[in-house]
C-alpha cells in the first residue's frame, strides 16, 4: 500500500466491477437420523421430507437438471457428462426418471395454471416439431409440442 504525503485527505474514490465465474458444485448432505430405545421399543427420528422420496437427488439437484433440460435445452446425456465432470456418476436414465416423477408431482401447479390460462377470452398456440430419438426406429421421428398463451396477467401480477 502506497503512503500518501502528511496532510493529504481523500477526496473521493473510483469503483470499478467485473465477472468472476464461480462453477458449481456438488454437494453431499448427510441426513443423520437418530434411534432411541426403551425398555419397550425402539423410535428413529423422522428424516426430512424430500421430493422425491429414497431419491438421492435433492429438491437443487432436481431444479438445476429440470431448468438445464427446459430452459436451457440441455439433453440428459449432456447433463450426465457434466455431472461426471464434477465427479459425479448420474446417468441418464436416473434423470430421466427424476423427471417423470417431478411431472407428477408438479400436477397441481399445471392444472391450477391451466384454470388461469382457460380464463382467458383469448387463448394462442403453436405447433411446433421437433426431432424425437426412438430405439424403435433407426431415425429420429417427429414429436410435436403445443404450447399455450392467454391473454390474461397471472394472479397477482399487479402492473
Amino acid at each position: 500500500m502506497r503512503r500518501l504525503p502528511p496532510g493529504s485527505a481523500s477526496i473521493g474514490e473510483e469503483s470499478s466491477e467485473r465477472y468472476e465465474y464461480i462453477p458449481a458444485q456438488l454437494t453431499v448432505v448427510e441426513d443423520i437420523c437418530k434411534k432411541y430405545a426403551c425398555a419397550c421399543t425402539v423410535k428413529t427420528a423422522a428424516k426430512p421430507p424430500q421430493p422425491i422420496e429414497k431419491s438421492t437427488a435433492g429438491a437443487s439437484l432436481l431444479a438445476q437438471v429440470i431448468v438445464a433440460k427446459t430452459a436451457d435445452h440441455l439433453p440428459l446425456h449432456r447433463q450426465e457428462e457434466i455431472f461426471a465432470r464434477h465427479g459425479v456418476d448420474i446417468s441418464r436414465k436416473t434423470m430421466c426418471g427424476w423427471l417423470a416423477q417431478c411431472a407428477d408431482l408438479m400436477k397441481p401447479l399445471y392444472g391450477a395454471l391451466k384454470e388461469v390460462l382457460f380464463q382467458s377470452k383469448v387463448i394462442g398456440t403453436d405447433d411446433t416439431s421437433v426431432k424425437v430419438l426412438d430405439v424403435k426406429l433407426p431415425f429420429a421421428r417427429t414429436g410435436r409440442i403445443w404450447p399455450y398463451y392467454g391473454d390474461r396477467r397471472p394472479p397477482g401480477d399487479s402492473l
